[in-house]
């Protein structure tokens, strides 16, 4: 991975010193909050797979409890599930003592003879340049750091230090916000990294009341770093952990064990909408997107649908950009059955039973009229037209119209489709856009349809796979064939 602009390493630290030896042995002092929560960790991990095929975990370690309590744990389990540890920090040049404080992370991993990765970034330059929240932009920034340098040392996941109470504060939040069910689930215990999906995130201590980890560096004698901007009421964490829980627990003295018993089963009913939502998949997938039968489609929950949405653009390298107002829409446009939603690069047509999830689609440009030479090969824009006087099967790539011999008047031509064209089909003339229509042609694939004419008359159009031939009288004469020019990269 590239190093990102945004932050650049810290010089490495040496690690020297022995650890305090977690997990213990007879000589150790007792640390029954440390042990109660190592066995916490160690049944969730079970449950979660959280260290399966992991060989090295990098712990984000802020200085503050709950970091360290997850570094000083982490030590302890190394053995049980055999990964090597080491430690990293992210310095967001927020506050003057910042620098202290990663000096402080460095001498607390010396002590422990663990390895630390350092990096640093200015995140109210760059909040100030991209024009976002300094919340938003040390988030991203950090956890940009944190996958470069899982990258960088080889480790398998990262882990950090959020508890049961950041999980509480996450699920009221998101609560606020308006999230779906997919948000209200909070945290997950084992995750991708975000902004890199592909890099595993786990959170050990998801379970553990902010309280243990306090314990845990007490009964090691180590003392947290405190960040005095946790005080600070301007950040919408720290008014929801100040204010609006305080002002909650009046109402219910449980309100954080609520508010982690309503992430956990919207966890599980998602587990459900997820299901759902692979029940549903495409008749085929082609240059134009993915195609879905309306039905099904249509009696999928909406967040189902956010999912199919999601998937099939990742399939297509698309990025949506789906709200609830964009969905309600699509709702409205698969009940009527016609009609277009874009999700900012991402498009989502109803047409003739259909659907089509992809990419917008570029204008077709009109197709001039090319005489054909008959028989003989003929350029017509992107396609070369065959007229061959034996008869030739249709391929995939290249579909055959049979015209009776004698059925043209004057020279035969291609061309674009008219508005307003009549055709002759199934012994009666009809205009051409109700007989698509009838004939269930989509509309995002009309716009290409190549038609085969005389000078008085349509004889057969070409659209997509399809073909349609006037009713004629005699055996065929003629065949045309069209096939795609292949076009320069």
């Amino acid at each position: 991975m590239e190093k990102s602009p945004l932050w650049s390493p810290a010089p490495r630290s040496e690690t020297t010193g022995t650890p305090p030896g977690p997990g213990g042995s007879d000589s150790s002092p007792a640390r029954p909050v440390f042990d109660r929560v190592s066995r916490e960790v160690v049944a969730l991990a079970a449950r979660e797979r959280m260290f399966r095929r992991v060989s090295k975990v990098l712990a984000a370690v802020s200085g503050g409890a709950d970091s360290v309590a997850c570094l000083l744990v982490l030590l302890g389990l190394r053995e049980r599930f055999g990964f090597e540890v080491e430690a990293v920090h992210f310095d967001h040049k927020l506050r003057p003592e910042s620098a202290a404080d990663m000096d402080a992370v460095r001498k607390l991993c010396a002590n422990l003879d663990v390895e630390c990765v350092t990096g640093e970034g200015d995140v109210a330059a760059v909040a100030a340049k991209q024009r976002q929240g300094i919340e938003e932009t040390a988030r991203m920034m950090r956890y940009q750091f944190l996958a470069f340098a899982a990258g960088k040392e080889g480790a398998d996941c990262i882990a950090t230090g959020h508890t049961a109470d950041d999980q509480a504060e996450t699920v009221l939040m998101r609560i606020v916000r308006g999230s779906g069910v997919r948000g209200i689930r909070g945290m997950l215990p084992v995750a991708g990294v975000p902004g890199a999906p592909e890099r595993r995130l786990v959170r050990p201590l998801l379970g553990v009341a902010r309280a243990d980890t306090e314990a845990i560096c007490a009964e090691f004698g180590i003392t947290p770093i405190v960040d005095p901007s946790n005080a600070d009421l301007s950040y919408t964490r720290n008014r929801v952990r100040g204010t609006v829980l305080e002002q909650l627990r009046a109402l219910n003295p449980s309100v954080e064990a609520a508010l982690r018993g309503l992430a956990e089963s919207a966890r599980e009913a998602f587990s459900l909408i997820e299901k759902r939502s692979f029940e549903v998949q495409p008749r085929e997938r082609g240059p134009v997107g993915a195609i879905f039968a309306l039905g099904p489609f249509r009696e999928l929950p909406s967040e189902a649908l956010t999912l199919v949405i999601e998937r099939e653009a990742a399939f297509y390298h698309l990025k949506p950009d789906v709200n609830r107002t964009r969905v309600a829409n699509l709702r409205a446009v698969l009940a009527k059955g016609t009609g277009t939603v874009h999700f900012g690069d991402t498009v989502v047509e109803a047409s003739c039973g259909v659907i089509r999830l992809g990419p917008r689609l570029e204008p077709v440009d009109p197709l001039p009229a090319a005489v054909l030479n008959v028989p003989g090969s003929t350029r017509a824009g992107p396609w070369r037209v065959d007229v061959l006087t034996s008869e030739v099967d249709p391929t995939p790539g290249s579909p055959v119209i049979a015209l009776a011999a004698g059925t043209s008047t004057g020279a035969l031509r291609v061309r674009s489709l008219q508005p307003g064209e009549r055709m002759i089909w199934h012994g009666v003339e009809r205009k051409v856009s109700d007989m698509l229509v009838n004939e269930k042609v989509p509309a995002w694939e009309r716009p290409g349809i190549v038609a085969v004419a005389d000078s008085v008359r349509l004889l057969g159009l070409f659209v997509a796979t399809r073909t349609f031939v006037t009713d004629t009288q005699g055996e065929p004469g003629l065949w045309v064939r069209l096939a795609a020019i292949p076009q320069p990269r």
